[in-house]
């Protein structure tokens, strides 16, 4: 039996899984977008760490960069359940909940 999945259902799954599993563990959303704005503006960067452990950093070194780090060990994790899928739904989950534009990706 083949199973046919629209994309948007596919990004839905993979936003959910994300909201499950990768939250930061010192919360994110619209209220904390200028604090985060802030912080990166003051030290070129943050870390965001799920389960004491960081799994994504933002930079952006004279305001040109944008550049979204993810750690290997989520890299692998999505890239085992999703394919290369995650990448641009995980960029748009990023953006939505911290207010932070990303230009580029690292992994």
């Amino acid at each position: 039996m083949k199973v046919v999945i629209t994309e948007s259902r596919l990004d839905k799954a993979i936003t959910d899984y994300l909201d499950d599993s990768f939250y930061p563990d010192y919360n994110w959303g619209p209220e904390l977008h200028d604090f985060y704005r802030e912080d990166v503006e003051r030290f070129g960067g943050y870390d965001f760490e799920v389960n004491d452990e960081v799994a994504y950093s933002y930079f952006n070194s004279g305001g040109y960069t944008k550049t979204l780090i993810i750690s290997k060990w989520l890299d692998k994790r999505l890239t085992s359940l999703f394919g290369h899928l995650w990448e641009p739904v995980f960029i748009k989950w990023f953006e939505d909940n911290s207010g932070l534009e990303v230009k580029e990706i690292e992994k």
